[in-house]
């Protein structure tokens, strides 16, 4: 008998080493376009409790953003090419593009509800401080959906529904790339120090 495993999704978690040297900065970043009324005002009703700033994160000024942007296109760059390099022409050449750039800062109660990011190939969600999350009570983790859907469960189907949903653990400094159409979810955060996260769509271009 052969069996295969079709349709496997691909998901990334790699730490960022210069983190700490980073982090004070970039959350003062937040806080500052937070003070400013900086908002994105996108889809505000599934993420209560939520502050999101504008789009253009990584378009600020300050040496902490540029230089978590470089390594956030270097990484996702990786992430490509490990998954797609046997798709790609012989000898192309590959762009990576953070389109869409964005701060989440959560307070006590707040949720973003299950959702996707559209017109994107990748997304990232990067932990700059998780505050109090916690893995065991899912407060505050991100939860990522089985893309299959399964419109009968017996017995049989056990080995599906067992797998419907991964939660990933929010570790400071951490980055998770997934791909852009996988449904997904900041649970309710129950936590009363503030739980800051960094956030980019991308999309990927080829030179030939």
């Amino acid at each position: 008998m052969q069996r295969y495993d079709l349709w496997a999704v691909p998901l990334f978690e790699v730490t960022w080493h210069q983190h700490q040297q980073h982090q004070d900065e970039l959350k003062a970043v937040c806080d500052r376009l937070r003070e400013a009324r900086d908002h994105s005002g996108v889809s505000e009703h599934i993420k209560p409790g939520v502050y999101e700033s504008g789009f253009d994160f990584v378009l600020q000024p300050d040496a902490a953003v540029q230089a978590w942007k470089q390594w956030v296109c270097e990484t996702v760059y990786d992430a490509v090419v490990t998954t797609n390099l046997r798709h790609w022409p012989q000898g192309c050449q590959v762009a990576v593009e953070l389109h869409e750039s964005w701060c989440h800062v959560t307070d006590h109660g707040g949720y973003h509800d299950r959702h996707i990011h559209p017109n994107s190939a990748w997304s990232v969600i990067y932990y700059l401080d998780p505050g109090d999350s916690d893995i065991n009570t899912a407060s505050g983790v991100n939860r990522f959906y089985n893309p299959v859907s399964v419109q009968y469960s017996d017995g049989g189907t056990l080995w599906s529904s067992a797998s419907s949903s991964v939660d990933i653990e929010p570790k400071a400094g951490d980055l998770v790339i997934f791909p852009s159409w996988i449904q997904h979810a900041a649970m309710p955060y129950l936590g009363e120090t503030p739980r800051y996260v960094l956030s980019c769509n991308c999309r990927v271009q080829l030179l030939t």
